[in-house]
This record gives structure tokens, sequence and C-alpha cells, in this order.
């Protein structure tokens, strides 16, 4: 996933680092737009990834499997006795039969990689995301982060400026929208906070999908803290896979 540089969400991003100070609290986060054209690294994860969800869906469904969205194919499944992949019928992305709903889970994953490089979150599932119902929802669900109530105007020309430079970048109708599931016991997004939201926004047609995040930390725990509690078990893993274009 390549890191788009466009100087008004850079600011927004900019700003939400910092932090927007609401009522007693300050609201961190961050913004950041990526093109889904993988790298040739992350090509051979992709390829990886798409092989493991194969080797799982063969004891969690049946039917056959779309050729690998990444050039190649899925591979042969060994139909292991036990799989932590979801019926398609569960799963908030679709059918994982589906080569698009594969190549989906794993530009969300890639995406988290990216924007969290010290962490891995290879195994990731489909019930790790929820399909949001409508934009409208999702803007409400940010703005009310950003504000104490109705009756407080201290951050709207901040969200009105988030919303309009997402729109001329991402064309807000036509994306759909997901949420990463918080697991706040044990979750590497939520260490040293009390709260986070984290939305992708994905346009299809434009190949580039939106990270938008925002949070408040736990007191006393500085934002290297946080960044800390996220360090990767795996530094230094090698994939044993060739390339595949």
């Amino acid at each position: 996933m390549k890191y788009l540089e466009c100087p008004p969400i850079s600011e927004l991003d900019l700003r939400l680092h910092s932090g927007i100070i609401v009522g007693d609290y300050k609201v961190n986060g961050r913004v950041e737009i990526y093109s889904c054209k993988l790298a040739p690294s992350e090509k051979r994860l992709a390829n990886s990834l798409d092989k493991q969800l194969a080797v799982e869906l063969s004891g969690s469904q049946s039917g056959s499997l779309e050729d690998s969205p990444f050039g190649g194919s899925p591979g042969n499944p060994f139909n292991p006795a036990h799989s932590s992949l979801s019926p398609a019928s569960a799963s908030p992305l679709g059918s994982a039969t589906d080569s698009a709903t594969r190549k989906l889970l794993i530009n969300l994953i890639l995406t988290l990689n990216t924007t969290f490089s010290d962490y891995d979150f290879r195994d990731l599932k489909p019930e790790d995301f929820i399909r949001e119902g409508s934009l409208d929802l999702v803007q409400n669900s940010i703005n009310s982060k950003l504000s104490r109530g109705e009756e407080d105007s201290s951050n709207v020309e901040f969200y009105q400026r988030l919303w309009s430079s997402l729109d001329d970048e991402m064309s807000l109708k036509e994306c759909e929208i997901y949420s990463y599931v918080n697991d706040m016991d044990d979750d590497a997004l939520s260490v040293g906070k009390i709260w986070s939201v984290n939305y992708f926004l994905y346009n299809k047609k434009l190949k580039k999908l939106a990270f938008l995040a925002c949070w408040i930390k736990t007191p006393g725990i500085s934002q290297d803290d946080s960044d800390e509690g996220m360090e990767s078990d795996d530094d230094g893993m090698e994939w044993a896979m060739d390339e595949q274009d």
C-alpha cells in the first residue's frame, strides 16, 4: 500500500496527531490515504495470506475458490480439522470464496501493517471488521467524538474540513466503509487508550483506501508509551515465498 501525499489531508493528520481538545479530554487520531497498488514485498505477503485463507476455507466452507486476486492461485487446501474463518454467511466482508472479498480483507490488513509498522496484523479475520451502514452514521460518529454535544461548535470547522478534504480525494459517496472491531482487553489498537474508533473508506473504482482513526489516551500514558505497546513480536520474519507479478 503506497502512502499518497495530499497536503490538505497531511495538515489534518498533523492536527489529529497533536490532539484536539474536547472538554476535559484531548482526542488524538490520524487520517491517511493509500493507493491499493502493492509493492513487490506486499505482493508476496498478499499471496501468502490468500493461500492461508484458502487453507482455512477448506475446513469451514464447501465450494470452489476463485483464483487469487494477486496473480496466482489460492493453492491446494489441506483440509485442516479446525478453521478460524467463519462461513460466508457470517462474514461481514462477504463470501471468502470470492477473490474480491479476500482481496478486500488483505488490503485492510496491509493498510494496518503500513500505518502501524511495528505491529503485524496478518492474523486478522473477516470477523474483526464490520461494514458500516451509511456514510452519515460514520460522519456523525466522528463528529460526536470531536464535540461535547450539539451546542458545542468549537471543532465544527475542523471536521467540516476533514470531510470536505476526504470527499475531494476519495469521493465518499462511492466508498464502502468498514470499521475495525476493538477488543479493549487484548488489542494492539487499544493499548493505552480509553476508547478508539478505526474506519476504512475504500473506493474500489479509484483503487484508494483512506484510514481514519480517533482515540483518547489513558491518563498518564504518553503517545510514545502507547506506540511502544504495539511493537511486533515478529521482527525479522522473512517470507518463504517466491515473488509473483
